[in-house]
């Protein structure tokens, strides 16, 4: 088989261009550790809980429970996507 033949194949031999992970530039660091976690809690946890509360804090009636939990989701989202860019701006700047 030919190296052509391989490269199109794909995944991961030597020479492998199929999802261009190889082909990152050494100076990019990725996410680890504490700010991994934070940013997940962050984009995961934090639009969950805002969901709840909203939810518990609208009161009764299933359209203002719904409500709530809607605009509880979107406040956690919008927070959490902030939250993560900045944890992950800061571990660039850290490196």
């Amino acid at each position: 088989m030919s190296d052509e033949a391989k490269k199109s194949e794909g995944p991961c031999g030597p020479a492998c261009t199929h999802c261009g992970l190889h082909d990152r530039p050494p100076d990019v660091e990725a996410v680890t550790g504490w700010r991994l976690v934070v940013g997940a809690l962050a984009v995961f946890v934090l639009p969950l809980v805002l969901a709840i509360a909203g939810a518990a804090v609208s009161g009764g009636g299933d359209a203002r429970q719904l409500l709530g939990a809607l605009i509880g989701l979107a406040a956690g989202l919008a927070a959490g996507v902030v939250i993560a860019r900045l944890v992950c701006r800061a571990a660039k700047g850290a490196v």
